[in-house]
């Protein structure tokens, strides 16, 4: 070959597989992929011309029709490159003028059509980084096992953003960890390409991270301050600043799971930087190689923006025998295809060889070949073969323990104590099949080494294993969440030889199960509680228990329908067998599945039949089952309902309002996700409190998610600015935690409550369509009707009152029933201008002498103040006296319990202060003084609630009842307070606010 390079030698300097090699050289591999030629360009020492000459020849058609070999390729490389260019001896870059060059894209991300002929499948997982692209998601992460194409599709999707014009830079951290910041050492040197050398003197503290950047005089920098963390901060300042300057672009940083801690910093530094608005990071990860220490570092990267992580697995079928026929050509018969779907699993890597590796040896369907994993399993037990009797007992105890796992643990299951436990320990780490992780914990240096270990074992001393390391462990008392699941994991494998341990294995993976759920993940309880109901499959108390603790945590996942189906099974066998809290649990679990402000008679009646069968005195569910019962007969107009769901309401009261409720019913009242249990806002922030307090202590997310969502409700409602502010970022961090799409849903909701508030309208516009995408995950109509009031609200605050009435008016139907559509329609058609209408429909819902609203007074519950409050806004607007004093005496009695704002829907949405309807009112009824007190009190909510999108309606108010006094005075002080009220909507960019309210309509 060229350069003097035997195919042996060029795959050692590589790093390519000799196979590999074999294929290029052979014409058979038409479809190299990307780094495969990087990594040939690096071996031959390609300069940078010659490097872009491979490519080009590379990805030319001919090379596709005709196949050369790798030496044609690179031949035609040499003889085609552009004259040499001149290069710095240090950094390896290019000289040249100061004009910045465009587009600066990683020299290894260049031809996308030579990537895209052999890039098959992941169309899933291209549309999520698709996604996370458009909706300026600042971090994705790609997960997966060594081989299974996480580098592939990272590059494949920068190739489709490069096309756009989008910066590309790539930098890769490796085992040797060669320095600190080292993924980031090309990235910025890519960068800084367009200045050509000429490098702005705000960019120069980069030389810190970038050696020979200023040439042989300045190599050496010296540190300008003492404190090593201010030169720290300096440093990652820069290249946040740097990255500023190179537009819309993509950081591609490749085997994140050796990144080094400086990197992990500066990663972390660029994920929260609020002026990197056109960046993505995107990170690739081998799973099975990942250290705790880097997964924690990569985890809290989610408390500085949002992260998306995919999880990249095997191919399906259909893309393997793409992948294969790609390679192969016409040799990929069925049988070869047959023989590779046997062997890889899927694995991209793994595919490539072993369809190469059939190929040299003339495979033809009549014989199998040894697989790549299999090689790779000799090779790892050659080496273990060198190792003591003893180093090779540890390894095997370990690999039944895990990918790590605590070396006196293994000592214990294979026997080895003291020093001779020592001896071993030092023999496994120096054979390089394991690292030392910690004094006590050691890794396996790859998952492959683990797996190769295990099934070498015969399944008789596997079993034997796992019984001593679920003994040993049960023994040492698991508490952690690891730990009672790693009990679980080898229980498990003991009952499926053992029928005697089946009992044991699933009451290990409902506990596995339950602290799975308790810190937020969910996809892992389920699988543990799922293999609960497989072990116990007889009809007994503990599969129902299994099956209501699946079908809760389906629920949560948004699966709904599975759910329902899991918790109907178990409230069934629960039934049969008598046993009343596995009923009552189930109960709830369903009452879940009804939507806010709806009812299901069915699921009523299974509330209240878990209710009878609870022993009076229970304490922990028999409250639960009252209030959920209480929220679900709220919204069923009959006396019956009414009755029951006072003494409900009275139950409920009289087990949280003392001063010691216990931990386990706050935990109980905790786990209803949105129901309130309490009316009155100021004990319930209270019980929202203690919830907190006690779902902290316990790690519980869920429960901790619905206590921070009963504090921002009551918060609001009371008025309260910072606590409802500090609620809302809790509840949103933690939905962050769990990821589940109700509660980012709910989150997105509350923080669009608070654009509103503030008149962010486009803000609140944003987070709205975040809520609705979340649910449409678990299609909770719930959220459209939150997104629905509050985008009318805005509308009507912009002017389109008559579009919103329309559209209302429209959709009427899908909302009957629904008391607060029905307040907003008065109050948006009297915006409308259609107080004849407005006046009507006041009748309707309120009664002649509000005898309406006082037969429905128990039924409006915890929506009696949005519904009266719209209805006072629609009075306000058309001035009629008579239904304004009905109002102020009902409004009057929602503000005696200390409310101050209108809050319209969970958390979604608000119109203004309590004082500001009460103010309205009174001007209509023409009690000035009373009105002008409460707007008063009102501009105080206002200004304390950061309230500028209600604040012009106020002014405008003061300036209806100034006027209204008749004295010039008074006229004087009514065009003071409009010409404030038109200045400050201007200023919000809503002059058309004001348009139905003038002074001369009520003077």
């Amino acid at each position: 070959m060229l350069a003097g390079l035997t195919q042996e030698r060029l795959a050692e300097r590589s790093g390519i597989s000799a196979t590999g090699i074999a294929a290029l050289e052979a014409g058979r591999r038409t479809t190299p992929r990307l780094t495969t030629v990087g990594l040939l360009c690096d071996a031959l020492s390609f300069d940078p011309g010659q490097r872009a000459a491979l490519i080009a020849a590379a990805s030319a058609p001919v090379f596709a029709a005709a196949s050369p070999s790798v030496s044609a390729v690179v031949s035609a490389a040499q003889s085609n490159a552009n004259p040499p260019i001149s290069t710095d001896a240090q950094a390896g870059e290019p000289n040249g003028s100061a004009t910045p060059r465009a587009p600066f894209v990683s020299h290894s991300l260049v031809n996308h059509s030579f990537v895209g002929r052999s890039f098959v499948g992941r169309i899933d997982e291209q549309q999520l980084l698709r996604n996370s692209w458009a909706r300026k998601v600042r971090v994705s992460l790609i997960f997966g096992e060594a081989g299974v194409g996480k580098t592939t599709l990272a590059e494949e999707f920068a190739m489709e953003l490069g096309a756009q014009g989008v910066a590309v830079l790539q930098g890769r951290s490796t085992a040797q960890q060669l320095g600190a910041y080292e993924a980031f050492v090309a990235p910025v040197r890519t960068a800084l390409h367009r200045f050509d050398g000429d490098l702005p003197i705000h960019l120069q503290e980069l030389g810190r991270l970038v050696p020979g950047l200023f040439g042989p005089s300045n190599s050496v920098m010296v540190p300008s301050r003492s404190d090593p963390s201010i030169e720290r901060r300096l440093l990652f300042e820069t290249v946040a600043r740097l990255l500023g300057t190179v537009g819309p672009s993509l950081l591609l940083l490749d085997d994140l799971q050796w990144a080094d801690p400086a990197t992990l910093a500066l990663l972390a530094f660029l994920a929260a930087h609020q002026e990197l608005a056109d960046l993505m990071i995107v990170g690739t990860i081998r799973s099975t190689d990942v250290t705790p220490a880097t997964n924690a570092a990569l985890a809290e990267l989610r408390r500085h923006c949002e992260v998306a992580r995919i999880h990249v697995s095997g191919l399906n079928r259909v893309d393997l025998t793409k992948l294969v026929s790609d390679i192969a050509g016409a040799a990929a018969s069925p049988a070869l295809i047959e023989a590779v779907v046997k062997e890889t699993n899927g694995n991209p890597l793994y595919i490539k060889e072993l369809t190469e590796h059939l190929l040299q040896r003339g495979f033809d369907g009549t014989s199998g070949g040894p697989a790549i994993p299999e090689g790779i399993r000799q090779t790892i037990e050659l080496r273990a073969a060198g190792l003591t009797r003893e180093g090779q007992a540890l390894l095997r105890s370990g690999a039944v323990l895990g990918q790590a796992f605590d070396m006196t643990l293994a000592g214990q299951l294979a026997g080895l104590a003291g020093e001779e436990l020592l001896g071993a320990v030092e023999d496994a780490l120096l054979s390089g099949l394991v690292l030392e992780h910690t004094a006590r914990v050691a890794m396996f240096s790859h998952g492959l080494v683990a797996t190769t270990m295990y099934e070498a074992m015969s399944q008789s001393r596997r079993l034997a294993l796992h019984r001593s390391a679920a003994a040993a462990l049960t023994a040492a008392a698991a508490s952690t969440s690891a730990e009672i699941v790693n009990v679980a994991r080898h229980w498990a494998y003991v009952a499926e030889a053992d029928p005697l341990a089946r009992a044991t294995a699933a009451q290990w993976s409902v506990k596995a199960g339950d602290a799975a759920a308790s810190s937020a993940a969910v996809d892992e309880a389920i699988a543990c509680y799922e293999r609960a109901v497989a072990l116990w499959d007889a009809p007994t108390t503990e599969r129902a228990d299994a099956l209501v603790r699946l079908g809760s945590a389906m629920m949560a996942a948004g699966t709904t329908v599975e759910g329902v189906a899991r918790l109907e099974q178990g409230l069934e066998i629960a039934d049969l067998t008598g046993e009343s809290e596995v009923f009552a649990r189930a109960a709830l679990g369903l009452s879940a599945s009804v939507r806010y402000a709806a009812s299901d008679p069915q699921r009523i009646e299974q509330l209240e039949q878990a209710i009878a069968k609870l022993d009076p005195t229970e304490m922990v569910l028999r409250p639960a089952l009252l209030a959920t019962l209480r929220r679900q007969l709220g919204f069923v107009q009959t006396p019956e309902a009414d009755a029951r769901r006072n003494a409900a309401a009275a139950l409920v009261a009289a087990a949280v309002l003392v001063p010691e409720v216990s931990d386990d019913l706050l935990i109980s009242l905790g786990s209803l996700r949105d129901s309130l249990v309490l009316d009155d806002p100021v004990p319930l922030g209270e019980l929202a409190r203690k919830i907190i307090t006690v779902a902290s202590a316990r790690q519980d997310l869920p429960v901790l998610s619905t206590g921070w969502y009963r504090q921002a409700w009551s918060a609001l409602e009371l008025g309260e600015s910072v606590r409802f502010r500090h609620a809302v970022g809790e509840y949103r961090r933690i939905a962050e935690q769990l990821r589940r799409p109700y509660e980012l849903a709910l989150s997105a909701n509350m923080i669009a409550a608070i654009a509103q508030i503030e008149g962010r309208y486009d803000d609140a516009e944003a987070s709205g369509q975040e809520a609705l995408a979340h649910a449409a995950m678990i299609d909770d109509g719930n959220f459209s009707w939150v997104y629905f009031s509050n985008s009318g609200l805005r509308a009507v605050d912009c002017g389109d009152a008559a579009a919103t009435l329309g559209l209302m008016r429209s959709v009427r139907s899908d909302f009957a029933g629904l008391l607060t559509f029905e307040a907003a329609l008065i109050a948006v058609t009297a915006a409308a201008g259609e107080f004849t209408v407005a006046n009507a429909l006041l009748d309707e819902q309120v009664g002649v002498d509000g005898e309406i609203i006082d037969r429905d007074w128990v039924y409006l519950s915890a929506e009696r103040l949005p519904v009266v409050g719209m209805w006072a806004w629609g009075c306000g607007l058309t001035g009629n006296v008579r239904q304004a004093t009905l109002l102020r005496e009902r409004l009057l009695r929602i503000a005696s319990v200390g409310v101050r704002v209108v809050r319209v829907a969970p958390v979604g949405a608000w119109i203004g202060p309590v004082d500001h309807h009460l103010g309205t009112l009174s001007r209509v009824m023409g009690d000035l003084d009373q009105a002008q007190w409460h707007l008063e009190q009102a501009l105080l909510v206002e200004e304390e609630m950061n309230g500028h999108s209600f604040r012009p309606r106020t002014m405008a108010e003061l300036a209806f009842v100034a006027a209204a006094r008749g004295t010039s005075r008074g006229r004087s002080d009514a065009v003071e307070w409009m010409a404030k009220a038109q200045d400050h909507a201007s200023r919000l960019g809503l002059d058309s606010m004001l348009s139905i309210q003038r002074p001369e309509r009520f003077v």
